[in-house]
């Protein structure tokens, strides 16, 4: 995970990024594309899942919530398999 300076990412989508990342949800996203799967990741959270990622900024990992970034990373990631 590498934030761009000026633009850090909020606490939420930090857990969301680290989560996927330590279940090994991003073994299949080639490292020079991380960065693109993080920024299409993020924007669809925010779009559609705001509720999960308002969630985690609670300090919450629920079921719920960790099903949802799992599909979504899933989702994503499954566009940078070779």
């Amino acid at each position: 995970m590498k934030q761009a300076e000026h633009y850090p990412l909020r606490v939420e989508e930090q857990i969301a990024i680290i989560y996927l990342g330590t279940k090994g949800l991003l073994r299949n996203v080639p490292v020079n594309k991380v960065v693109e799967f993080e920024k299409e990741f993020l924007a669809l959270m925010n779009d559609q899942h705001k509720d999960t990622l308002e969630t985690l900024r609670a300090g919450k990992l629920t079921d719920e919530v960790t099903k949802t970034v799992e599909q979504v990373g899933a989702d994503v990631s499954s566009k940078y398999k070779s």
